[in-house]
């Protein structure tokens, strides 16, 4: 049986650490350390830390894995290193210690989108289809060469985190599917195309920030790929969740309160506001919001 280590963190990974537990020898998990605590100051596990200690699959942890990992990967002697949103940049050193390399699950149709955030930036910028690439890590930013790819369609009313689920199974079984013919030497892994290779910066808060002057489909593809925008409503902060575009003009940011439907105009078109929440405040479906909060038509949502 293929023994293999997983380098991975969120709950992204989850899939393929499920895979490589049924249908390889899981020798490890290395994951990055644990940095957020809750109310009570309780340190929160990863979700991929969680699953390995679920089911006794050893823990590593490294602040810096270039410096602290080498000596702990060679011990593990694995055949094959998966990588999949793990967080850290991996040396020549490490990618030499497994005989068949280390592959990762990047979640996009490469070499378009290399980079942090491929999914959330195929949502921001309208893309109506994405996909998963099972590639070779190199010492660059995602330029391996590739062993298999999958793609699929972006539904309309799909928000990162069904968009992240989605990848994140359709990733998963696109590697288990892959590995055996990859080890058998059936597969010859494929050169990216750099003249097609696109870069995705990571995403900072600020990205969520809605330009009311956009075209109302730019404003809920933010609001889609982001998880959510922001505005600011009499000066407090308003988060914007779900959405739909609806056909009407008027003054970009300006609301209408119509059958108690929040409705904001932008540069081109509006949009009805669905899931709200204002600062200090639950998130609220409109008719809710509209119950506790009296907006009105006429007043203006802005940037700051």
């Amino acid at each position: 049986m293929i023994r293999t280590v997983l380098m991975g963190t969120p709950a992204f990974a989850l899939p393929t650490f499920d895979k490589l537990l049924k249908g390889t020898q899981l020798a490890a998990v290395v994951t990055q350390p644990d940095r957020n605590k809750d109310r009570k100051g309780n340190v929160i596990f990863s979700p991929v830390k969680s699953a390995a200690l679920e089911h006794n699959i050893p823990v590593y942890q490294f602040e810096k894995i270039r410096v602290q990992g080498v000596e702990t990967l060679k011990s593990l002697r694995p055949d094959v290193i998966i990588t999949c949103a793990y967080g850290q940049i991996l040396s020549q050193e490490i990618i030499d210690i497994p005989r068949y390399g280390i592959l990762n699950v990047h979640a996009s149709l490469l070499p378009r989108y290399r980079g942090s955030s491929p999914l959330q930036w195929a949502l921001i910028n309208g893309d109506k289809v994405t996909g998963v690439t099972i590639m070779k890590t190199d010492v660059g930013m995602d330029t391996g060469a590739m062993l298999a790819k999958e793609k699929f369609n972006i539904p309309d009313d799909m928000y990162i985190d069904g968009l992240f689920e989605k990848a994140a199974s359709v990733g998963a079984e696109l590697l288990i599917k892959t590995l055996p013919d990859y080890i058998a030497g059936k597969i010859t892994p494929v050169a990216q195309n750099e003249n097609e290779a696109t870069k995705c910066r990571m995403l900072k808060k600020e990205d969520a920030l809605i330009d009311w002057t956009m075209d109302a489909e730019k404003v809920r593809n933010k609001i889609r790929g982001m998880g959510y925008g922001y505005t600011f409503y009499n000066g407090s902060m308003l988060k914007i969740f779900k959405l739909e575009n609806i056909d009407a003009v008027g003054s970009a940011g300006h609301i209408e309160i119509k059958n108690k439907k929040i409705i904001v105009y932008c540069g081109k078109g509006a949009v009805e506001i669905k899931l709200l929440q204002l600062a200090n405040k639950n998130k609220l479906f409109a008719e809710q919001f509209l119950n506790g909060i009296k907006m009105r038509s006429g007043e203006v949502l802005t940037s700051d």
